[in-house]
């Protein structure tokens, strides 16, 4: 597959649909668009994401991501790199890794969006209004916040407090992976310990691809922490049934990792 190198190619979506540029790359895009929509739950989709853009920064970089064009979270834009993202490549770990990529990165636009989050310009957390992320305060109620009071007690949030800030990359990251291993019966990967907010989308991403645990392993009382919501149950079955096979060497990775998983 040839690569985009750098450049970048935008197209706008509205209600879920692709608005074509009569570009060269527009068929690509259409393929790609078809594969994520077939995936993914619509609701969201259709109400929020408003760009959609095919790039790439080389091999084994940034493969997938949502991120909100305005201060408000009211639209969307998703980004795929067409070289880490092949979506004819039938290899199981590389199709793994794409789909695995963007049912965490949908588990932001499910956590982070204006139904689940008040948007506010706090610099600082008011206890008393609950969590707050860059956007703004979980809402009471929402997926994130409950999952922030199950999940972060006040120990654990003040100390990836103290490490949250540092401008240093190259310090946050190994202050962030002692904070994992430190406190590594807590978390699902090592990625989970960035922020609550990717815990609660890596959580989600195994919560989809992960049979329901039997035992009570707290990290695994996170995959659990859904099965609270029956629209989340009901997405988890519609991406499920939209994955064409989900690999084993994944289903056998997760139990070698867990025990009596």
């Amino acid at each position: 597959m040839s690569s985009f190198g750098f450049q970048v190619f935008d197209w706008k979506i509205e209600q879920g649909q692709i608005l074509l540029n009569e570009h060269v790359n527009d068929q690509k895009a259409q393929a790609y668009w078809t594969f994520i929509t077939d995936l993914l739950p619509d609701r969201l989709l259709d109400k929020y994401v408003a760009k959609f853009t095919l790039w790439s920064d080389g091999p084994e970089e940034d493969l997938a991501g949502f991120a909100p064009l305005n201060e408000f979270n009211t639209e969307w834009h998703l980004d795929v790199d067409t070289v880490d993202f092949d979506i004819n490549n039938q290899n199981e770990m590389a199709r793994l890794d794409a789909i695995y990529t963007l049912i965490h990165e949908y588990g932001h636009l499910l956590t982070l969006n204006p139904e689940q989050i008040q948007i506010t310009d706090d610099e600082y957390q008011d206890d008393n209004r609950g969590y707050l992320t860059n956007e703004g305060y979980a809402e009471t109620g929402s997926y994130l916040g409950e999952f922030v009071k199950a999940f972060w007690n006040d120990h654990l949030l003040l100390e990836w407090d103290d490490i949250d800030p540092i401008k240093s990359e190259k310090r946050r990251s190994k202050k962030i992976e002692k904070f994992y291993y430190q406190h590594q019966e807590y978390f699902l990967s090592g990625y989970s310990a960035e922020s609550p907010e990717e815990d609660i989308a890596e959580s989600w991403t195994f919560f989809v691809l992960c049979d329901r645990p039997t035992t009570d392993e707290y990290r695994l009382e996170k995959i659990k922490f859904f099965y609270q919501f029956p629209e989340l149950v009901e997405a988890r079955s519609y991406i499920r049934n939209n994955i064409e096979f989900i690999p084993k060497v994944f289903l056998s990775y997760f139990k070698e990792n867990f025990e009596d998983y």
